[in-house]
């Protein structure tokens, strides 16, 4: 059952029965989300109309007067709920979205076919497939079929390679990412370019992260953990680092701000700040912390960044169970290797980084395992225990991966294509 999206300006449709598992009801009004509706049964359109004033009227109220004052009061509150005067795509800047992927021929159609549908001005969206490492062609061969996707292999193994490879091929202002098991919304880039748009100072944009569906009792599980969801409200995120701000007092954190399957940063501030660590995320010994990192990194440089919820994605969640324990083990390892790399690089941030990774050993693992003793039935403890065994792994972790990520390096330095 695929994630239902209804916008509330528009004739509401019937909720379907779910056959299996549950059927998620996406809210929105002027592409702004509201909330999500969890069915376990069919529910008609009178009574979704229902449910929806009940649990949203608030928020569709707060977005019509937001609406009326950016138009300065020239259109009446009842023509404003038809037209967004908010939603101004003039003047966008030029986008490169990049997918990331490898060996990825039998998961990625999905993706390329909501990329290929993206809502953007004519000549400033350019779309890029980087296949990591890949070991066939069948990537290749799936991606020539969408003429407005460029593909491009980068040989080096290690997902922050591929990212590096998509910032250096980047035609565009603003560099957007996403994953091969991701769907974005139609109007995922013009959000994030109209942000962009609105202040010089963003330097980095992250989105709302959506089940795709909720078939079966891993992605229950996931969403239970805790999910990609950050909420439906806009948060900007800042460092005061003139006043000796830490950034780690707040932000270290940093899986607060969204993941890497919903990120856009200005291309400009690679520059400054530098690109994606290769020692971090799938593909190196540390297993993930790559998009933490950076996102972190962007704050403590004195960079702003912003959680758009309207620039939504629809995640495709692990479909089993064991598939479900590996990526909370890995979890675990990317979040500490992520925490050792930034205690290392940033010495004034270590005290505040070491105090966060003590208290989250505690608040986030030892008190849930301790906890599912008492109730068993509430969380499957395996799964506390692989993240919680994955945390330990990643303090060791990252300095094995920065060695290896170094002998990489120094084996491309010889070849004029890279």
């Amino acid at each position: 059952m695929k994630l239902l999206t209804v916008e509330v300006e528009s004739p509401l449709p019937d909720v379907p029965h779910p056959s299996m598992g549950e059927q998620w009801v996406l809210v929105r009004f002027h592409r702004e989300p509201l909330g999500i509706l969890q069915f376990t049964q069919g529910c008609s359109a009178s009574k979704l109309a229902a449910t929806i004033a009940q649990r949203f009227s608030d928020g569709i109220l707060r977005h019509i007067a937001a609406d009326s004052l950016a138009d300065g009061g020239r259109t009446s509150l009842a023509t404003i709920g038809d037209v967004c005067p908010r939603l101004d795509d003039t003047a966008l800047p030029t986008m490169t979205a990049a997918v990331c992927t490898r060996n990825g021929a039998n998961r990625i159609a999905e993706c390329l076919d909501a990329l290929a549908a993206l809502e953007y001005p004519p000549g400033l969206l350019d779309v890029i497939v980087v296949e990591n490492a890949p070991t066939d062609d069948e990537t290749r061969h799936v991606v020539a079929r969408y003429p407005s996707i460029r593909y491009v292999a980068e040989p080096t193994p290690g997902l922050d390679w591929a990212r590096n490879r998509a910032i250096a091929e980047a035609r565009g202002e603003i560099v957007a990412f996403t994953d091969d098991d991701v769907s974005v919304d139609r109007g995922w880039a013009s959000a994030i370019g109209r942000l962009f748009k609105s202040d010089p100072a963003i330097e980095a944009v992250t989105g709302l992260i959506v089940a795709d569906e909720m078939d079966v009792e891993s992605q229950r599980l996931f969403e239970q953990y805790g999910g990609f969801g950050r909420g439906f409200d806009r948060e900007y995120f800042r460092v005061d680092t003139a006043a000796g701000e830490k950034a780690a007092r707040r932000h270290a954190g940093a899986g607060r701000f969204g993941a890497g399957a919903n990120m856009a940063f200005r291309r400009s501030i690679f520059e400054r700040i530098g690109t994606f660590d290769p020692a971090l995320d799938v593909g190196t010994p540390t297993n993930g912390g790559g998009d933490l990192e950076m996102f972190f990194r962007v704050l403590k440089e004195g960079g702003t960044l912003v959680y758009e919820p309207s620039a939504t994605v629809r995640h495709r969640h692990r479909r089993t169970y064991e598939a479900l324990k590996t990526q909370l083990t890995n979890n675990g390892v990317g979040f500490y290797s992520y925490l050792v790399r930034s205690a290392h690089v940033y010495p004034d941030e270590r005290a505040n980084i070491v105090r966060l990774g003590t208290w989250w050993l505690y608040y986030w693992n030892l008190r849930r395992l301790a906890r599912s003793f008492v109730k068993p039935s509430e969380f499957p403890r395996d799964l506390i225990v692989a993240e919680l065994r994955g945390s330990f792994t990643g303090l060791n972790r990252y300095a094995r991966a920065k060695e290896q990520a170094a002998r990489l390096d120094a084996s491309r330095a010889g070849d004029p294509g890279l």
